[in-house]
C-alpha cells in the first residue's frame, strides 16, 4: 500500500544517523484507510464477477465473503476516525482510488480469459495486498489500525495459499477440506485463528462479534474464543 501512496515515513538518514519516526498524522491514516476500503472492496468486486463467469467456482465464491468482511471492518475505522467512505455511492468495479480502478481492470479483463487465468488473478492480487498491507503496518499507524490490518493480513496469507493450490489444481472439498467455509458448510473444520475482536464458536475465551474457530482470546464481552472474522477459513 505505501508503494501506491507514495512511501512511507523515513527512519534514518542518507549517512545512517537514527532519527526518530514521527507518528502518523491524520492525513496518514485517512490516506492509509482510504485506499485500504477501496482495495478490500476491489478484491470483493473482482471475485465475485470471476465467481460469476465461472459458475460459483471457488475458491473465489467463499473468499468473497472474507472479502466483505474485510471491507466492513476497514469502514468500522473509518467511522472511528471520522474518514470520508471513498467506497459511498459507488458501483462494483468503479473505484475512487485510480491505482485501484488500473488493478480491477486490468486483473478482470486477464481472469475472463480461463479459469485458469482466473486463479493465477487470484494469486496476484493475494500476493500485492499482502504486500500493501505489510508496508502500511511498517508505518507509525494507530495501535488499532494496527490491529486491524494485522488480521487483514493474516487472512490474505490464507487467501494467496488458497489461490496457490487452486493454480496447483488441489480444488479441495467445500466441507472441512482445503478450503470449506465453516459459516456455510456444517461439515467444515474450524481453523485455528489469531487474536481477534469476535467471538469465537468452539472453545473458550472472549470476543466481540460473531466468527468461527479456535483463536486466542480476543478482547471484549461474549463467549468463544476470539476468532477474528478477518483470519478467514475460506481457505
Amino acid at each position: 500500500m505505501a508503494a501506491l501512496l507514495g512511501g512511507g515515513i523515513a527512519a534514518g538518514s542518507a549517512f545512517g544517523a537514527t532519527t526518530t519516526t514521527p507518528a502518523a498524522s491524520d492525513s496518514d491514516v485517512a490516506t492509509a484507510l482510504t485506499f485500504a476500503r477501496e482495495e478490500e472492496r476491489m478484491a470483493r468486486d473482482l471475485y465475485a464477477a470471476l465467481a460469476a463467469e465461472y459458475d460459483g467456482a471457488r475458491p473465489f465464491s467463499t473468499i468473497t465473503r472474507s472479502e466483505d468482511r474485510h471491507f466492513d471492518a476497514i469502514g468500522t475505522l473509518l467511522d472511528r476516525y471520522d474518514v470520508t467512505d471513498p467506497s459511498a455511492g459507488k458501483a462494483a468495479g468503479s473505484y475512487a482510488v485510480e491505482a485501484v480502478q488500473d488493478l480491477y481492470d486490468g486483473w478482470l479483463e486477464e481472469g475472463r480469459t480461463s479459469l485458469d487465468a482466473a486463479y493465477r488473478v487470484g494469486v496476484e492480487l493475494e500476493q500485492r495486498d499482502i504486500d500493501d498491507l505489510e508496508k502500511s503496518i511498517a508505518d507509525d499507524l494507530p495501535s488499532d489500525v494496527d490491529v486491524v490490518l494485522g488480521h487483514l493480513l493474516e487472512g490474505s496469507k490464507h487467501h494467496l495459499a488458497a489461490y496457490e493450490r487452486a493454480v496447483a489444481g488441489d480444488l479441495g472439498t467445500g466441507t472441512g477440506g482445503r478450503w470449506g467455509d465453516t459459516d456455510a458448510t456444517p461439515n467444515g473444520t474450524p481453523r485455528n485463528g489469531a487474536p481477534g475482536m469476535m467471538n469465537g464458536r468452539n472453545g473458550q475465551g472472549k470476543g466481540m462479534g460473531n466468527g468461527p474457530g479456535n483463536g486466542s482470546p480476543g478482547s471484549g464481552n461474549g463467549p468463544g474464543t476470539g476468532d477474528c472474522p478477518y483470519t478467514d477459513t475460506d481457505d
